[in-house]
């Protein structure tokens, strides 16, 4: 856990002093260490959760992998570790309405009756994939109420068959997902949040990529435009 610890003393030093953070992760579990890092005072947060799973499994229905986990432990479900729920100031670390899940298409059973139950908000990646620019601009009008708004990004958000850079790849041959220029645009949008505060990046494997340096080549160009607005700003 102690990985995570390290993220949330990171994330709070940036937030005390009215930075942004970039985070890199690891697993999507890194994640928790962003949103702990960022309740470190009485600020309110919403987390934009751009992945193809809903992560709301707990560990004993996750086939032994805890980054299918990560929302199920910030909203503390039933099931849910407490050495891993626990990391922040509050517990749970986020409710329901301050979570969007976005282009999630990987749903369980469970995971879809939790959505039900705790009306989660959830945009669809048809409805992304139909309309990434209104997608992510009612993203970005939905995160407006908080103090700091969050990004959360697993890259197997990705088309795997266009950019095979992801760790996960259990539905990459049928060519579900974002293309990268699809996921730069939202990003252009999301992050000129005025309360936008933290991006996450998560799940890559250099190893998947026929290129890996004309692969990490385009998304960093991809993640220079998106964030470039922020830097001058600041």
């Amino acid at each position: 856990m102690k990985p995570r610890g390290a993220v949330a003393q990171h994330v709070a030093r940036a937030m005390a002093d009215g930075e942004a953070a970039l985070v890199l992760g690891g697993d999507c579990t890194i994640e928790l260490g962003v949103v702990a890092g960022a309740l470190t005072d009485d600020a309110s947060v919403g987390l934009i959760y751009i992945d193809g799973d809903a992560d709301l499994n707990v560990p004993e229905t996750a086939e032994g992998s805890l980054d299918w986990t990560g929302i199920a432990h910030m909203l503390d479900l039933p099931g849910a570790l407490p050495e891993l729920s626990g990391l922040a100031s509050r517990r749970p670390m986020l409710r329901p309405s301050e979570v969007l899940l976005f282009g999630a298409h990987e749903i369980t059973a469970p995971e879809s009756r939790t959505i039900a139950s705790n009306n989660i908000r959830h945009i669809a990646l048809a409805e992304i994939k139909a309309h990434p620019a209104s997608a992510a601009e009612q993203a970005r009008a939905w995160g407006r109420r908080f103090d700091r708004l969050l990004v959360h990004i697993d890259i197997d958000v990705l088309a795997f068959t266009s950019f095979p850079i992801a760790e996960n790849v259990r539905y990459g041959a049928r060519g579900i997902g974002l293309e990268l220029e699809e996921l730069g645009n939202i990003l252009d949008i999301l992050l000129t949040a005025p309360n936008w505060r933290a991006l996450t990046i998560a799940e890559l494997n250099p190893d998947h990529a026929p290129d890996e340096t004309a692969a990490f080549g385009s998304l960093i160009a991809m993640l220079t435009r998106a964030l470039a607005p922020v830097a001058a700003d600041r």
